[in-house]
């Protein structure tokens, strides 16, 4: 059912709208109703309806001051105007605020059944597909959605999970993972990824499973510990997609569980490498990368420590005067690289090159005709996975001076300008509402849900949720 809010200053308006229609047959439920704009905001913000109907007429809070108000709350909610004036201004101005429809009264019951049929189409389309419902609880925190993440959960018949746990597993690659009488909860939040929750006291027994052989399609498995709170279960799926992304760094296909890492030792070592780069002395950064890849070698980094042993080596280029592209996500990593080992040899390539002497620079009049190329095919190939090095080879130019183009010529990395288009193209089928969120992110070339929300969210200042109901 959608919830709706009915207000008016005149309490026998609201009761004839309320009695005028068999609001349930419609799918529909008046939650609530209120005689002033300042009790009307308050009820929005306690019972989260999907609809106001609200005159617009009415002392100290007027409905499109209203509707105003209404829009920066935390949950999207559509308006429908009501008013005794027959005046186009009131009407232009309703709809201008985001209004969906605009009655007059006295109301005719054809009138109000029709502008309940556009609602509930409206709404429906926004709702998220049951599929990804529960990436949609997760990612959108506020009470109502805790309430149906709590219900989903309960109903999967766990028992009592609080105490006993949830294990978040993550499995990367096209194949799925077997669950012999397990109950688990299956959520898809990629192309080739899907995160599962599932029992506790499971746990243990199907990972010794998956372990021998690794079921066929998957590059990694990702174990993370018991959550026993909904506002853990987030953080324990990002846990589990690291750790399923460990097989960068073992180049195996495996079960991987969460482990003790040496990260004071990578510390020190990140430490020595910074102090190298600024006395700019070879042999200095030499040691230090045989440091890092001694301990990648026997396995005491993770994938996030490859992301952070590459970010923070850029950044110190940057204080040379460099300008290397930082990336955003480890996976970003694993789309370029083999696996940490050949990350590491790219990566002090990189180093030993920008601590040599500088080469003649590239012949000033050649510069823009090269980048008009460059950018014309990404532009065209934005949905695609590209990186400096991909593009390096294509078009036979040196990674760091492609960077510099970027910058030079178009004001951000490459990176942000592929996140800004895709972004921008994102906006569009949002528009469209056939779409999930999901199939979205997918189309616009991102693999992983959470960081397309995350990122659009950075960049527009909203969820994808709630551009598509602003924007319906």
């Amino acid at each position: 059912m959608h919830k709706v809010l009915l207000v008016d200053d005149e309490s026998w308006v609201v009761e004839s709208l309320k009695d005028l229609v068999d609001w349930e047959r419609h799918g529909f439920e008046v939650v609530g109703q209120a005689y002033k704009g300042a009790d009307a905001l308050a009820l929005m913000k306690a019972l989260k309806p999907d609809v106001v109907f609200t005159d617009i007429r009415m002392p100290e809070m007027n409905g499109l001051e209203l509707i105003q108000r209404g829009r920066s709350l935390d949950h999207p909610v559509q308006f429908v105007v009501v008013s005794g004036y027959a005046e186009f201004a009131y009407a232009q101005k309703a709809i201008a605020y985001g209004a969906v429809a605009y009655c007059l009264k006295p109301f005719d019951e054809t009138e109000i059944t029709g502008v309940l049929a556009k609602l509930d189409k409206l709404l429906t389309a926004a709702r998220p597909a049951p599929a990804s419902a529960l990436l949609y609880y997760l990612e959108e925190p506020s009470d109502a959605n805790r309430l149906r993440l709590l219900a989903e959960l309960d109903g999967k018949g766990f028992g009592d999970w609080r105490a006993d746990g949830l294990v978040p597993v993550v499995a990367v690659g096209a194949g799925d993972l077997p669950m012999p009488g397990a109950k688990a909860v299956r959520l898809k939040t990629g192309a080739s990824k899907t995160a599962y929750l599932l029992p506790a006291a499971r746990a243990d027994e199907l990972a010794s499973a998956w372990r021998e052989p690794v079921p066929l399609g998957l590059s990694g498995i990702g174990v993370g510990g018991p959550v026993r709170d909904l506002s853990e279960i987030r953080a324990g799926i990002d846990a589990a997609d690291a750790l399923a992304h460990q097989f960068f760094v073992t180049r195996e296909c495996g079960v991987y569980a969460a482990q003790p890492f040496r990260q004071d030792e990578l510390n020190r070592l990140m430490a020595d490498m910074s102090r190298a780069i600024a006395a700019q002395s070879a042999g200095a950064v030499q040691a230090a990368f045989k440091g890092i890849v001694e301990l990648f070698a026997v396995r005491s980094l993770s994938v996030l420590h490859a992301f952070q042993v590459y970010n923070m080596t850029v950044a110190f280029l940057f204080k040379l005067g460099q300008t290397e592209e930082t990336l955003y996500s480890y996976e970003q990593l694993i789309q370029s690289y083999r696996d940490v080992f050949d990350m590491l040899d790219a990566l002090e390539a990189l180093v030993a090159r920008d601590l040599a002497p500088a080469a003649d620079p590239q012949p000033p009049e050649s510069k823009n005709r090269n980048f008009n190329a460059i950018l014309q095919y990404v532009t065209q190939h934005f949905r695609e996975e590209l990186s400096l090095q991909s593009l390096s080879e294509q078009f036979y130019m040196n990674p760091s001076y492609i960077s510099q183009l970027f910058r030079k010529e178009v004001g951000e990395t490459l990176t942000g300008y592929v996140a800004r288009l895709r972004i921008e193209h994102a906006r569009e089928l949002l528009g469209g509402g056939e779409l999930t969120m999901q199939e979205i992110a997918e189309r616009i070339g991102y693999q992983d849900y959470f960081y397309f929300t995350r990122l659009f969210k950075k960049m527009t200042g909203k969820t994808p949720t709630q551009y598509r109901s602003e924007r319906q």
